[in-house]
């Protein structure tokens, strides 16, 4: 590992905490609708959230246009900050794990929102597709099995609707994944191991409550 400055990493940190915090589900929601976005459906400041509230007011289309917008604010936020704080901390791995971590913070507890916001995934997914796109399809593969399997178990049927059932529904087998995708990438990009490992357990912390919502939900069928 090569020498860091500390005083350049709190500087990397700072920068990357307040593009974290600037709100791209607030920006984009004003471009589509009044709505606050806090206030409406889930109340989350994520790209799922977005194409709920535009979905249903404007249509699919509409929806699905928020959704990419706000995707795309989000994950560039953290591929920027990772970019500035590769030009302050020279060594890579350092430099992307304070990035993505201190991002995520800013993006889950706006210091402009009174310390809320959304969930964090949209910015580490920006930051494996930007720096290794290969690692991000064995995350989101994982992601993706998980999710199915976990559905599978749960409501024991297979049928067209099975994937969407598992993306939009599936809670727990989602974070599941996320989890446990952490393994093959151990193996195969440690500089983005640990990026993923410290931003997990904050996307984790952000679901507590879909997860013990969805609980519920299960013990009533």
């Amino acid at each position: 590992m090569q020498d860091i400055n500390i005083i350049n990493c709190l500087l990397a940190a700072l920068i990357s905490y307040l593009l974290g915090s600037i709100p791209g589900a607030v920006v984009v929601g004003r471009l589509f609708t009044k709505k606050n976005f806090q206030q409406e459906e889930s109340g989350n400041l994520g790209a799922t959230n977005a194409l709920r509230i535009v979905g249903k007011e404007k249509g699919k289309l509409f929806g699905a246009a928020a959704f990419v917008c706000v995707f795309i604010f989000d994950a560039s936020k953290a591929i920027a900050a990772c970019l500035i704080a590769m030009a302050y901390i020279p060594d890579r791995t350092a430099a992307l794990a304070i990035a993505t971590l201190f991002t995520v913070l800013g993006h889950n507890y706006s210091v402009f929102l009174k310390f809320h916001g959304g969930r964090g995934a949209a910015s580490l997914i920006g930051v494996l597709m930007f720096f290794n796109y290969k690692i991000f399809l064995v995350w989101f593969g994982t992601f993706l099995l998980s999710a199915i399997i976990f559905e599978i178990a749960e409501s024991k049927k297979i049928d067209k609707k099975l994937v969407v059932r598992a993306i939009d529904k599936q809670i727990i087998g989602r974070l599941a994944g996320e989890v446990i995708a952490l393994l093959p990438i151990y193996f195969l990009d440690k500089t983005l191991f640990w990026p993923a490992l410290l931003v997990t357990p904050l996307i984790l912390i952000r679901h507590k409550e879909r997860v013990i919502r969805q609980i519920e939900e299960r013990k009533k069928q």
